[in-house]
């Protein structure tokens, strides 16, 4: 994407914020939208200024999503006025100037300020705490993450379910999600919940959809086959949903699979095991049950071959082409005695 064109009217090497923006904003906006707002401000500098959705993320250690949803915020809201080209790039910002602000105290008279994202009152926090999938949820993120959980991580979580509208299967889910990543962090795990909210995600499968991938069944099964430290390309990804989602074969099958594949070849590969499971499809197998049934069909079905086999020739010798003769020993005998006489 092309660098976006940042208009505004302040005088350089100076950054003013509006008051109204401050007593509106600050209590209630996200605090990365609160970032990209500024980092807006201070480039625009003597009233031009150019900046890439990319180069803002950098700046402030955020994600390419989270400044888009932070100027699309700012454009409800008033503050800034977004212009986009016919593929809807964003391509010019202008700050509102004296209008945005008077707009936003007009707004500040009407609304009260709302409460910050994450933010779950004690009493709250306490009756969640004594439902019995909550405390399970609880118990799991811990397991995931390696250590006790904060008072600020149990809100997170509780605002999870209670604000976002999230199932304990969808937070559990989640968390697993971002710690498959390498994040451990809830700043970014709840930067991700918002996202998914934002896409209307309300389901683990929805979740797995818009994450492209089942990442906790890949690694298995390449754990299943041996490879280990590896994160899987496109192309196995792809084999691998194969099995998943069109197959729709269960793990313990899948696995067989590929425990089969470590056992019969040489080099244990996701080719040789897709061999393996597009023939079970084929025949129709659905669980492990039906391969054994088909184990004892084929070993059957080579144990008549073996015995309809025809039985095997006498290995030829270098004396098998002469003619056979036939002796009369008692005419022998009678002649050689009769010799002797």
């Amino acid at each position: 994407m092309d660098t976006i064109r940042i208009r505004s009217c302040v005088p350089q090497d100076v950054t003013i914020i509006p008051n109204a923006f401050l007593d509106r904003f600050l209590p209630k906006a996200n605090g990365d939208f609160l970032k990209i707002y500024l980092c807006l401000l201070r480039v625009s500098g003597n009233g031009r200024g150019s900046l890439s959705i990319s180069s803002i993320a950098d700046r402030i250690n955020c994600t390419e999503n989270d400044v888009e949803r932070a100027l699309r915020y700012f454009e409800a809201e008033g503050v800034l006025s977004l212009t986009r080209n016919a593929e809807g790039e964003i391509t010019d910002i202008a700050f509102t100037g004296s209008a945005g602000s008077e707009q936003m105290l007009r707004t500040e008279v009407q609304t009260a300020p709302a409460a910050r994202p994450s933010e779950i009152t004690s009493e709250r926090l306490t009756e969640l705490g004594s439902r019995e999938d909550i405390r399970e949820l609880l118990f799991i993120a811990q397991q995931y993450l390696g250590k006790p959980l904060s008072r600020s991580e149990m809100q997170k979580i509780c605002f999870f379910y209670d604000s976002l509208h999230f199932s304990p299967d969808l937070i559990d889910y989640l968390i697993e999600y971002c710690v498959s990543r390498g994040h451990k962090s809830f700043h970014y795990i709840e930067k991700v919940a918002l996202n998914w909210k934002e896409q209307g995600i309300s389901s683990v499968r929805d979740a797995r959809v818009a994450a492209g991938s089942y990442h906790r069944e890949y690694y298995d099964i390449l754990k299943a086959l041996g490879i280990d430290n590896h994160h899987p390309v496109e192309a196995e990804i792809r084999i691998m949903k194969k099995w998943i989602e069109k197959y729709n074969f269960p793990m313990d099958l899948i696995r067989e699979a590929c425990t089969r594949t470590v056992m019969g070849a040489s080099k244990p590969t996701l080719s040789y095991a897709d061999s393996i499971l597009s023939k079970w499809y084929a025949r129709g197998v659905c669980t492990m049950e039906d391969i054994r049934a088909l184990d004892e069909e084929h070993a059957r079905e080579a144990l008549s071959r073996k015995t309809e086999r025809a039985p095997s020739r006498k290995p030829a010798t270098p004396f098998s082409d002469f003619e056979q003769r036939s002796y009369d020993f008692n005419s022998l005998e009678t002649a050689l005695i009769g010799k002797k006489s």
